[in-house]
């Protein structure tokens, strides 16, 4: 995929320039761009109605504008990928799940818009050769004849259901118009027998129904149905006994009409549903010619590509993002190198390049006067390929790049490279670019390059193609063309004519003193300085990394000790409780049995159970929940532990005896040492 931000920029001038219709096609043509994908037919078409818009009777009697803004929101679209152009096919489908009039009347208008147009168009192409790719391509769309007769037939120009519709509409409507006349004569004469009781002798409307506005202390008066208040309530929406059969009768028709209404529009809508495909055709068209209309209007001058060449000759090449840009003529075999002073445009030039190329290989005209293009893949390095995301220098990104770029080398292959190999040592950088361009150049490869470095220029002089940036050395300003057959210095210190003086005398100093033997011998020196620094270095690491092993040895050591030690603890600890507590359980056990002696006649059953409960009770199994609950030796303030009736966790606060004070969640709660278990994070 090319990487060159100025594509996504020409995309946004098109865009700026475009009717909504044209971004579906935009969108499509731009990310085949991208990925360098031709669209066959796409360059005849196009460089054709280019030609169209430069016939002023064309522009007077023919072209239509196809701007209508809504029908991308009634249609989302979808395009099917082809590598043809007639092949494309645009996938709709309505947003809507059903349509109501004026929706339906938009379509109609869009479609009869298109209609007019291909009249027209076929009856001034019809016998003009020249122009059979794009009058194919309008004209092989269907006419819509049917469809919009039925949309004729059933909606008006306001976007109305007519009322001869339908004959049921029309009776249904008659009689609405009938009742809509006698509802407010009859209201009328109401109006005039009690006007001193009402708040105004209009007659209102209020949920469907006629009404009059009665003052609400004198309703009660009359006969007949509040349908609503005023907001004050002083006034009363009155609907007379007298009409409330005409009411009804009216609503009653209303709803009829409404549903011999939703008859038509669903019978409409499943119209406009089987013609889906017809429509779609009306719409690629349609956004072709508008993305056309857009992208012709962001240059003056275009040309039609020739391919069958293996020499790149392009005449007054353009960039559209720049005002008034100056045109350059790019002419060499298999390869081209710029060189010339700083912000001269060699930059400007490879990127002017690189979408001339990109374009025509897509299949659209180019911004120039004259193009005899090879159809190439291109391949475009940039200045400063560096990336924080992907851990990339400048120069390791130009490396990256540069594998991609030698994994898909062949002889249909052009290499753009602004400056390669910058961001390291100009001498090795001087090494790598040159290899790497020969490198380019024996696999049949086209390459263009700029270059700032002296043995690039000189190596390449009378190998391949040179050029210069054209600058004015009287008035110190570059022309921005190319001359070609000499190579300009690069005159980096012009552009700093206006610092101050001291910073260009030291500049001059500084030239002279990295010529002298003084410089080259402290270069020595240093070279061999930091050679025994770096075996130092490297003798350190080693003893570092030795250190790093036994040190991580000694650890584990430690810790094997550390875990012997806790379950000598554990052991230690076991056997004291079990001899502790088999000693009072002994003398329990004797206590209970001369109580039971005692008291065999007072609740004998009683004592009797719970003697038997210690003599089953598993001292074993008692140790080792001790075991486990086993804090007050290792518990501190400030630990964690579990309270084990909440299934809680919570920091100790305070330790007194066998009490434990642990806050939990911001509340402090004091359990005994038995009730928690400690917490290891």
């Amino acid at each position: 995929m090319i990487n060159l931000k100025e594509i996504d920029q020409i995309k946004e001038l098109i865009d700026h320039k475009s009717s909504s219709l044209a971004k579906p096609v935009l969108e499509y043509i731009f990310t085949k761009l991208h990925h360098q994908r031709p669209i066959t037919n796409l360059k005849e078409i196009s460089f054709q109605y280019y030609t169209l818009l430069k016939d002023r009777e064309y522009l007077n009697k023919v072209h239509t504008r196809f701007v209508d803004q809504d029908i991308c929101k009634i249609f989302s679209i979808q395009i099917q990928d082809s590598e043809d152009l007639y092949n494309i096919h645009f996938d709709i489908t309505p947003t809507y799940s059903i349509f109501d009039s004026k929706i339906i009347l938009k379509i109609g208008d869009f479609l009869s818009s298109f209609v007019n147009f291909k009249k027209k168009f076929n009856e001034y192409l019809k016998n003009k050769k020249e122009y059979s790719k794009i009058y194919s391509f309008v004209t092989s769309t269907p006419n819509m004849k049917e469809l919009l007769s039925l949309i004729d037939y059933f909606i008006d120009s306001n976007g109305n259901i007519k009322d001869d519709s339908t004959p049921e509409l029309k009776k249904i409507r008659h009689e609405i118009s009938s009742l809509s006349k006698i509802i407010p004569q009859k209201l009328t004469d109401f109006i005039r027998q009690n006007s001193k009781y009402l708040v105004s002798n209009e007659v209102s409307y209020r949920s469907g129904r006629f009404v009059i506005c009665v003052n609400s202390q004198y309703v009660s008066m009359f006969e007949g149905i509040i349908q609503d208040y005023s907001w004050t309530h002083k006034t009363a929406f009155f609907e007379p006994s007298s009409i409330i059969s005409y009411n009804n009768r009216l609503l009653f028709l209303r709803s009829l009409e409404n549903i011999e209404i939703q008859k038509i529009l669903n019978h409409l809508y499943q119209k406009i549903c089987e013609n889906l495909r017809n429509i779609s055709q009306v719409l690629k068209v349609c956004s072709f010619l508008e993305f056309f209309n857009a992208y012709f209007s962001i240059c003056q001058t275009f040309c039609l590509p020739n391919h069958n060449t293996r020499i790149v000759d392009i005449e007054n090449l353009i960039n559209p993002l720049i005002e008034n840009c100056v045109p350059i003529d790019v002419k060499f075999e298999r390869g081209l190198m710029i060189v010339g002073p700083n912000n001269g445009g060699k930059s400007v030039a490879l990127k002017s390049i690189t979408i001339c190329f990109l374009l025509s290989n897509i299949g659209l005209p180019v911004f120039c006067t004259k193009a005899n293009l090879p159809v190439l893949k291109v391949f475009y390095d940039v200045t400063d390929p560096q990336s924080i995301q992907e851990n990339l220098s400048t120069f390791s990104g130009h490396v990256k790049y540069w594998q991609e770029i030698i994994r898909n080398l062949d002889s249909n292959t052009l290499v753009i490279m602004d400056e390669p190999a910058s961001g390291t040592d100009p001498i090795q950088a001087s090494l790598i670019s040159i290899s790497i361009i020969e490198y380019i150049l024996n696999k049949g490869a086209y390459v263009v390059f700029s270059t700032h470095y002296n043995h690039v220029k000189n190596y390449f002089y009378d190998k391949i193609t040179c050029c210069s940036v054209a600058y004015n050395f009287e008035k110190n300003i570059s022309e921005y063309k190319l001359i070609y057959g000499i190579l300009l210095p690069s005159l980096p210190l012009n552009l700093l004519k206006d610092f101050p003086e001291e910073i260009l005398n030291k500049i001059q100093e500084l030239q002279h003193y990295f010529s002298s033997e003084e410089y080259h011998a402290k270069l020595e020196k240093i070279s061999h300085n930091l050679l025994n620094d770096y075996q130092n270095v490297q003798q350190k690491q080693k003893q570092l990394d030795q250190l790093i092993y036994q040190l991580e040895q000694e650890k584990q050591n430690l810790e094997r000790l550390k875990n012997n030690l806790k379950q000598k603890i554990r052991d230690e600890i076991y056997h004291k409780l079990y001899n502790q507590y088999s000693v009072q359980i002994k003398n329990l056990i004797s206590k209970w049995e001369e109580e039971l002696q005692k008291l065999k006649t007072k609740n004998i059953h009683k004592f009797e159970k719970k003697l038997e409960s210690l003599k089953n009770f598993d001292l074993a199994d008692h140790l080792s929940y001790v075991e486990e609950n086993q804090t007050t030796e290792t518990l501190n303030v400030n630990d964690f532990v579990k309270i084990r009736v909440f299934d809680q966790v919570g920091r100790v606060v305070k330790i007194k005896g066998n009490k434990v004070t642990v806050e939990v969640n911001g509340r402090t709660y004091t359990v005994g040492i038995q009730d928690i278990q400690k917490f290891e994070i």
